[in-house]
C-alpha cells in the first residue's frame, strides 16, 4: 500500500475494490436511531494502542479518531487532520488540524494531544510499536535511551510535524488504521481512563454490560462531532454466532458483519447480502519455539497432512485457495503451490494441542474435520474450543503450539504481514528468526520505487512460506448479512472495521418483524 504522500493522496487499488457494489439508498430517515452490530468477541481492550483484534478495532474506530481515516475504496482521507504535506525528502510530514476538532469531554484536539497520543504509540507498553519504529527517535524513546520522541514536534496548537528516519510509503495508511488514535492527553494518564474512554470519534461510550453470555458496549452518538452522524446510538453485542442469528432474524441485531459467513446461510433469506473483497488468510498457525514445531520438517510434514482444499470446499466453497499466506492482489501472493517434495519423517508422538475460536457457528464440525484429518495421518493432536479472549492471551503471551485465526490487515500492504515475522518484532508468532528475513525488510522500508519494494516484498514471503510456519487454509470472500432496514454500508477491503458507521442509518419507520417473515 503505497502512494504519493500528499493531501487527498490515494491507495493504488489492485483487489478489484472500485467493483464493491454501494448499498446506500436514498430513502429519508428519522431519529433517533439505534442500530445493534453484533461481534464475535467483546473488544479485548479499550487502549488502541494495544489492541490485536478485530473488535477492539471496530470499538476504536467508533469511540476515537486518528490524524487520517480510510474511505470505502481504501483512498486517505483528512479526519481530524484537515490538511497535511509532505516535504521534498519525503521525511517530514507536517499536519493542519482541525479548528473545529473536540473530544467527548468538550476540550479541544491539539497538537499537544497528537504527539502524546503517538508517543504512547512507541512506548514500551504499546502492543503496535511495530507501525511507529519509522518516526524519528522512536527507538531510543522505546528503549529508554531517550525521555521524548524528536520525530513528534507540536508545532503550535493545531499543527504537528512528524519526522521519519527515512521516507516510508505506507506511513499515511498507518495514520488511517485503527491503533492510530488520538487521545487527550490531560485524561489518558488517569488510570481509570480506559473503564470508560474519552475520545474524539463519532461516537460516545457509554457503558459496557454483561447479561449471561452476552456483553453489550453501548455509545452514542457525540453531537459536537466535526461531521454528519446518523445513527444516535450504537449497541455492539459480543455474542455467539449462533444467537447472533437468531436475534437478528427477530430484528434484535442489525449487522453480522464482524462473523466469517459463507452467504449460504438460512439468515440471508431474511435481510441484505452485501459481498466484498477481503485482504485476510485463515491459518493455523504453528509456534516454533516449541516442541514439536521446533523442527522445519515437522512443520512442513503438519502442513501437508492438512487436505486445506477439501477444508475450504466443505466450510467456505466459494474461498479462494490459499497457496500462500499473502492474500490476492498483494506482492508475494500465490497463484498456485509451490512444488514441495514429501518430507520422510517419523511423526513425532508428541501431543500437539491447536486452539479454535469457540465462537464460530460451525466450530465443532471444523474443529472435527481438522482433528480426523490429522489423526488419519498418525499425528497425536486435539483441536480444543476456546473463547477468544483465552486464545488471544495464549497467541499474545506466545505458549500456544497451534491456533486457528484469520490473520487480516491494518493497512493494504504486504509489509504489515510481512513483520509478523521480523525476529525482534513482540507480535511474531511463529518464533522465525530469520537474518534473511530481517534484511530485506530493513531495504523494503528503505525503498522508495514501488516496483523495486514489491519485488523484495515477494522475496520476503517466499522465505516466509518455505519456513512454513502457518498452514494457509483459504482466502476468504465477505459476504456481509445487514438487516434490510440499514442504509448507507458500504464494505472494504479491510473487514468491517473500517466501514464507515458514521454514515449508517435505518430505513424511516422500518418493522424489524419483517425479517422474522422473510424466512
Amino acid at each position: 500500500m503505497s502512494k504519493i504522500i500528499i493531501t487527498g493522496s490515494i491507495l493504488i487499488l489492485s483487489l478489484g475494490l472500485a467493483s464493491c457494489k454501494k448499498t446506500a439508498e436514498n430513502e429519508s430517515v428519522s431519529m433517533p436511531q439505534t442500530f445493534v452490530k453484533a461481534l464475535y468477541s467483546e473488544p479485548l481492550t479499550y487502549d488502541p494502542i494495544k489492541m490485536n483484534d478485530t473488535a477492539s478495532l471496530v470499538f476504536s474506530n467508533l469511540i476515537y479518531d486518528g490524524l487520517l481515516k480510510f474511505s470505502p475504496y481504501m483512498e486517505i482521507k483528512p479526519s481530524l487532520a484537515e490538511s497535511w504535506q509532505t516535504d521534498e525528502s519525503g521525511k517530514n510530514i507536517k499536519f493542519t488540524l482541525r479548528s473545529n476538532a473536540l473530544f467527548h469531554n468538550g476540550g479541544p484536539v491539539k497538537a499537544i494531544d497528537v504527539v502524546y497520543s503517538f508517543t504512547r504509540a512507541v512506548s514500551k507498553e504499546s502492543t503496535v510499536y511495530k507501525y511507529y519504529d519509522c518516526i524519528e527517535g522512536a527507538t531510543e524513546y522505546h528503549d529508554g535511551k531517550a525521555k521524548t520522541v524528536i520525530g513528534l514536534q507540536a508545532l503550535n496548537d493545531k499543527t504537528v510535524l512528524i519526522k521519519l528516519k527515512y521516507p516510508f510509503p505506507p506511513f499515511l495508511s498507518v495514520l488511517a488504521g485503527g491503533s492510530a488514535k488520538i487521545l487527550p492527553h490531560d485524561l489518558v494518564k488517569d488510570p481509570n481512563f480506559f473503564k470508560a474512554p474519552v475520545g474524539a470519534g463519532a461516537y460516545k461510550f457509554v457503558s459496557t454490560s454483561k447479561v449471561g453470555g452476552q456483553t453489550d458496549v453501548t455509545l452514542s452518538k457525540f453531537e459536537k462531532y466535526y461531521a454528519d452522524v446518523k445513527l444516535d446510538k450504537i449497541v455492539l453485542r459480543a455474542v455467539d454466532e449462533k444467537i447472533a442469528h437468531a436475534q437478528a432474524a427477530k430484528g434484535e441485531i442489525q449487522d453480522l458483519a464482524n462473523f466469517p459467513l459463507m452467504g449460504t446461510e438460512a439468515i440471508f433469506k431474511a435481510g441484505k447480502k452485501v459481498d466484498s473483497p477481503a485482504a485476510w488468510t485463515w491459518i493455523i498457525g504453528m509456534n516454533s519455539r516449541l516442541t514439536p514445531f521446533k523442527d522445519k520438517n515437522v512443520r512442513i510434514a503438519f502442513s501437508q497432512s492438512v487436505d486445506t482444499e477439501k477444508f475450504r470446499k466443505t466450510f467456505y466453497p466459494d474461498a479462494i485457495p490459499a497457496y500462500g499466506y499473502v492474500p490476492p492482489g498483494m506482492p508475494g501472493y500465490k497463484i498456485k503451490a509451490d512444488p514441495k517434495e514429501n518430507v520422510n519423517i517419523a511423526i513425532p508422538k508428541d501431543k500437539i494441542k491447536i486452539l479454535f475460536p469457540s465462537e464460530l457457528a460451525q466450530q465443532k464440525e471444523m474443529r472435527a474435520f481438522i482433528e480426523a484429518n490429522l489423526k488419519e495421518h498418525g499425528w497425536n493432536v486435539e483441536v480444543v474450543a476456546s473463547d477468544w479472549a483465552t486464545l488471544m492471551k495464549g497467541y499474545d503471551n506466545k505458549t500456544l503450539q497451534g491456533f486457528v485465526v484469520a490473520m487480516n490487515i491494518d493497512y493494504p500492504d504486504t509489509e504489515f504481514l510481512a513483520r509478523n515475522f521480523e525476529s525482534t518484532n513482540p507480535d511474531n508468532f511463529s518464533g522465525l528468526k530469520d537474518p534473511q528475513i530481517d534484511s530485506l525488510l530493513h531495504k523494503a522500508r528503505l525503498t522508495q520505487d514501488r516496483i523495486e519494494r514489491d519485488k523484495i516484498y515477494a522475496k520476503v514471503m517466499g522465505l516466509i512460506d518455505d519456513a512454513t510456519v502457518s498452514v494457509n487454509l483459504f482466502h476468504p470472500r465477505s459476504h456481509y448479512w445487514i438487516s434490510n432496514c440499514v442504509l448507507g454500508f458500504e464494505p472494504n477491503l479491510l473487514s468491517d472495521v473500517y466501514i464507515d458507521y458514521a454514515q449508517v442509518s435505518l430505513k424511516k419507520n422500518c418493522d424489524t418483524s419483517q425479517l422474522e417473515a422473510a424466512r
